[in-house]
């Protein structure tokens, strides 16, 4: 990545972050729960930033577009512990959406399903056996709802925490609040 990428990732991460920031003050705290602000007070305590990259091979990815979070669990749980399950918030060319890719571990976000890379990648980095016997069991993407709501284990989590045990340790943790 040039100089230029790198710094207009960083503008990204940036932006990305504060709208998170903001969604969370907006929503406000929930008696009873432990994370403000959903799954936007989940992405800011657990997430990870990742780096955007093309595609190894230079190619386009293999695969299906609109179907990131089947694509990257089941590219995560084949790869032997070489990625893990990450589902976040991606940048793409205009704005941020709810999106699933594969982290590396130096941190770099292995996007399966957009043929251009995002502009920044925030997520939380999930060990690939847990993601795939979660989603498995509850039958959809680990923060998002069929209708792009939080999931109930979403809602869970922000209540309770996620286990520790489910988390990788890769990519980049979120600046503190400046």
């Amino acid at each position: 990545m040039t100089s230029l990428d790198t710094a207009m990732t960083a503008d990204f991460e940036g932006w990305l972050v504060d709208q998170l920031r903001r969604d969370v003050q907006m929503r406000g705290e929930l008696p009873g729960f432990r994370h403000a602000g959903g799954v936007a007070g989940l992405l800011l305590t657990y997430g990870r930033l990742f780096t955007p990259a093309p595609w190894p091979d230079g190619g386009d990815p293999p695969g299906d577009p609109g179907r990131c979070y089947t694509e990257s669990v089941s590219w995560a749980w084949a790869s032997e512990g070489e990625l893990v399950y990450v589902e976040g918030m991606a940048w793409d060319l205009a704005f941020p959406m709810e999106h699933a890719w594969c982290g590396t571990a130096d941190g770099t976000a292995r996007d399966l399903t957009w043929r251009r890379p995002g502009r920044a990648y925030l997520g939380i980095p999930v060990h690939a056996e847990e993601a795939t016997r979660i989603m498995g069991a509850q039958g959809s993407p680990l923060l998002y709802s069929a209708e792009g709501h939080a999931s109930r284990l979403a809602i869970e989590w922000a209540r309770d925490g996620i286990p520790a045990e489910l988390l990788a340790d890769v990519g980049r943790p979120v600046p503190a609040d400046a």
